[in-house]
């Protein structure tokens, strides 16, 4: 069994803070690059004395990029499925090409488009 399987989170704890609590809790997860439920996951677990592995927020850069690594990712799939179709004999219509060939141009000019605005 992989660690990420050992390791998957099936259950659910909530806790009722006043608007200031949350503020605080939001302010020192910020600090330190986690969100609010990740920064009281891991300092909950380490209160009792378990490791928390800890996951930091992802930055600007990859939050910018990840819908474009997304779709990157769809594609990849489109192709591989065409890809395999064409392995075992089948016809890959020209249309299906131009369809990926069109979405892969999008993707293109939208993550150049990316480089031209302001960091958030």
């Amino acid at each position: 069994m992989s660690s990420s399987n050992v390791r998957q989170k099936t259950t659910t704890t909530t806790f009722r803070m006043t608007p200031v609590e949350r503020a605080a809790v939001v302010a020192a997860a910020d600090a330190v690059g986690m969100g609010p439920s990740t920064f009281a996951r891991t300092t909950v677990l380490r209160a009792v004395g378990r490791d928390a592995p800890v996951r930091k927020r992802r930055d600007a850069i990859a939050v910018v990029i990840a819908p474009a690594l997304g779709q990157l990712g769809k594609i990849g799939n489109n192709l591989n499925q065409l890809t395999r179709h064409a392995h075992v004999g089948g016809r890959v219509d020209s249309e299906s090409l131009v369809d990926l060939r069109d979405e892969t141009e999008r993707l293109t000019l939208a993550v150049l488009a990316l480089r031209n605005e302001p960091p958030a």
